[in-house]
C-alpha cells in the first residue's frame, strides 16, 4: 500500500488538518465529506492552516462531497462522529475496495464495532484498524483550521495481530501525524477515553476552553474524578492505563485555547459525542459492576444540555 491512495472521510477541524498534513507531505490524499461552506471554500481556496505559534500557510486540497471519491482508495481513514459512522460510511461501500484497509481514528469506544456493522455483513474482508490521536484542532471559519495541540497517533488491530497491511496504514498515516502501530490499541483507546471524559464534559457544561480545566480548582477536581473512574473500568478488563491525571493536564495545558469537540457541538445546536466518550463505558461500568457516579451525572447533564441547545435556534428567523 505504499504511495497508496487515502480518503479522510469528515470534514471538520480534524479531518481537514490531517488531511492538510497528509498533503504537505505529498500523499495522494483526498477529503470526502457532506456538502458544506468549508468543504466549498477549502474545494476552491485550499485550507488556510494556522499553526499555534501563529503561521498560516494556505495548503491546496482535494475535497469533494460525492461518496464515489472512495473508488480506488487504499487507505480509508474515518474521523466523523463516532453517531454518524452509518450514515457517512454506507454510501461509499459499493465503490470502496475489497482491498482498502479502513482506519477509525474517532472519539470513544464502539468504533470498530459500528464500522463492521456500516460495512454490512457481506461486505468483502477489508482490514479495520483502530487507532487514537492526541491532534487537536478547532474549525475559526469557513476554510481556516486552527492546529490546536500537537501529540501521537496510534494505530492497531483489535486482535493485536500487527500485519503488513497494519504497517502499511501507520506508515501512510505517519506521512503527516507522528504514528506508530502498537499491539495493545484497547489500552491506547481506552486511555485517549479517560482524557476526553475529563476535558469534553467539565468544559462543555461550564462553557470554557480546555485550559480553564488547569486554572480552576474545582474543574480540575472533577476532571480528575472522571479520568479515575474511565481508568477503574479499564483496570476491570485487565487494561492498565498510568499517569491519566498527568495526561489531562498536558493535553489540556497543550490545547488551552481549543474548545472541546462537545463544546463546540452544544453551542452549534449539534448531537455530541456523549455516548461513544460516556454512554458506552457507563454500560460496561454496569456490566463489571462498578459504580462511576460522576460520569452518569455528567452524561445525564450533557444530554440535558443537548436537547436544549438543539430547541435554540442561534440565528433565529426574525421573519
Amino acid at each position: 500500500m505504499d504511495g497508496g491512495r487515502i480518503v479522510v472521510l469528515g470534514a471538520g477541524a480534524m479531518e481537514s488538518l490531517v488531511v492538510a498534513r497528509l498533503a504537505m507531505a505529498n500523499a495522494d490524499v483526498t477529503l470526502l465529506g457532506r456538502p458544506s461552506d468549508h468543504l466549498e471554500r477549502v474545494a476552491r481556496d485550499g485550507l488556510e492552516l494556522v499553526e499555534n505559534e501563529g503561521s498560516r500557510r494556505r495548503v491546496p486540497l482535494r475535497a469533494v462531497a460525492a461518496p464515489d471519491a472512495a473508488a480506488g482508495a487504499d487507505l480509508l481513514v474515518v474521523l466523523v462522529k463516532s453517531w454518524a459512522t452509518a450514515e457517512a460510511v454506507t454510501p461509499l461501500c459499493p465503490h470502496l475496495p475489497p482491498t482498502a484497509t479502513v482506519v477509525t481514528l474517532q472519539n470513544g469506544l464502539g468504533n470498530a464495532a459500528a464500522l463492521r456493522a456500516a460495512l454490512g455483513p457481506d461486505a468483502p474482508p477489508r482490514e479495520l484498524v483502530v487507532g487514537v490521536t492526541a491532534q487537536a484542532a478547532m474549525r475559526e471559519a469557513p476554510g481556516r483550521v486552527h492546529h490546536t495541540g500537537a501529540g501521537p497517533t496510534a494505530v492497531g488491530r483489535p486482535d493485536g495481530a500487527v500485519t503488513p497491511a497494519l504497517t502499511a496504514a501507520a506508515a501512510l498515516v505517519a506521512a503527516g501525524l507522528p504514528t506508530v502501530a502498537v499491539p495493545d490499541i484497547e489500552r491506547w483507546v481506552w486511555r485517549k477515553l479517560a482524557v476526553n471524559a475529563a476535558i469534553n464534559g467539565p468544559t462543555a457544561l461550564a462553557g470554557v476552553a480546555n485550559g480553564a480545566l488547569v486554572a480552576d480548582p474545582d474543574l480540575l477536581a472533577a476532571a480528575a474524578i472522571l479520568a479515575a473512574e474511565v481508568a477503574a473500568v479499564a483496570r476491570a478488563r485487565g487494561l492498565r492505563i498510568d499517569r491519566v491525571g498527568a495526561a489531562v493536564d498536558e493535553i489540556a495545558r497543550d490545547t488551552a485555547a481549543n474548545r472541546s469537540s462537545m463544546l463546540q457541538d452544544i453551542e452549534a445546536g449539534e448531537q455530541t459525542e456523549v455516548d461513544a466518550i460516556y454512554g458506552v463505558m457507563i454500560a460496561e461500568a454496569e456490566r463489571l459492576g462498578i459504580g462511576v457516579p460522576a460520569s452518569r451525572v455528567t452524561a445525564a447533564l450533557i444530554r440535558a444540555r443537548e436537547r436544549v441547545a438543539a430547541r435554540t435556534d442561534p440565528d433565529p428567523d426574525p421573519t
